[in-house]
């Protein structure tokens, strides 16, 4: 949604989701049932050519191929503007009751050993700059190198509305 609202402005995204409406597109409850039910690409048995997910999960369907493969079946298209990247934070509340202790549990999420064992369980990328990325995940995954941005405070400021005229439009 929000790459969309960066790509097409606040006057013309909601169309473009009318217009997958009008494609065909289906939304789901979850991903599992996106990607291994209605998604053609991963288990060759969905109706649709194209699923929303992440940018790692080709890695993550050569890893966990069974039979093994050698050839990432999908791939992410990282264009200019057409990725949104997430952001994943962990801090300590102001007013914790350990805070030495959260901030101890900080230091232990943004160690090496800890980083380098982020790509290939949770599929996502390291903050650490020291942490090594396993062969597999720079094989197989991509990065956008311009990936869609909107200020944090018009996601702040706009983020309810725009969930719900999303809503609005594509699952009513």
């Amino acid at each position: 949604m929000l790459a969309t609202v960066s790509a097409f402005g606040e006057d013309r995204w909601l169309g473009f989701w009318a217009d997958l409406k009008k494609n065909g597109m289906k939304v789901v409850e979850d991903w599992s049932t996106a990607y291994y039910t209605e998604f053609s690409g991963s288990s060759g048995q969905g109706p649709r050519p194209i699923v929303v997910s992440y940018a790692s999960s080709p890695p993550a369907e050569v890893i966990f191929a069974d039979p093994p493969i050698d050839v990432a079946p999908t791939a992410a298209i990282t264009d200019p503007k057409t990725c949104f990247r997430q952001i994943e934070f962990a801090g300590v509340l102001q007013g914790a009751k350990y805070p030495d202790l959260a901030e101890k549990w900080l230091d232990f999420l943004l160690s090496v050993p800890y980083q380098e064992d982020l790509p290939l369980n949770q599929f996502v990328y390291p903050v650490n700059p020291q942490a090594k990325l396993p062969e597999a995940f720079v094989k197989w995954s991509s990065v956008a190198q311009e990936p869609a941005n909107l200020a944090p405070e018009a996601i702040a400021a706009n983020r309810d509305r725009w969930v719900e005229e999303w809503t609005n439009e594509v699952l009513r």
